[in-house]
């Protein structure tokens, strides 16, 4: 399975979100290889890291989850590129889940796993537990490769 994140992070957040993507890259790595079943073969977070402004609030909202049985992606200059049964979903921080992510990369790496964990709720709808993917045994994978990280 491929797993993945994608950002729209405020300028100050910066470094806090380099610290996420290393982490998430070397969690990809570990899981790459695992097999969950054939019903998710990608798997992709979006972190909103934005703080809200007042009129501006949908400029930045949290997308709901939505699977994909075939996502075409067509980069200019390159032929089209087919991922079969794709799942995504966003995790939105608030302000003050802003403030604590931007202290440091750590703190930045616990709140992400925080509400990583949290966030995997969405695979409790009806229409993700008729998919083949065991739930358990991705959330046990993630679960000890965030006891083991180490902060550098």
């Amino acid at each position: 399975m491929e797993f993945g994140i994608g950002m729209e992070i405020e300028e100050e957040a910066f470094q806090s979100g380099s610290c996420i993507h290393r982490f998430v890259d070397n969690l990809s790595e570990y899981i790459r290889e695992r097999d969950y079943g054939s019903g998710i073969e990608h798997f992709t977070i979006g972190l909103v890291v934005i703080r809200s402004k007042p009129g501006y609030e949908d400029w930045f909202k949290q997308r709901k989850p939505l699977f994909r049985k075939i996502q075409k992606i067509q980069i200019p200059g390159q032929d089209i590129t087919e991922f079969y049964n794709c799942y995504s979903y966003d995790i939105k921080l608030s302000d003050a889940e802003i403030d604590r992510f931007i202290e440091s990369g750590e703190s930045a790496i616990n709140l992400f796993c925080q509400k990583f964990i949290s966030s995997l709720i969405n695979f409790d709808s009806p229409s993700m537990k008729k998919r083949d993917f065991d739930l358990c045994a991705f959330r046990e994978d993630v679960l000890g490769f965030i006891d083991s990280w180490k902060f550098t």
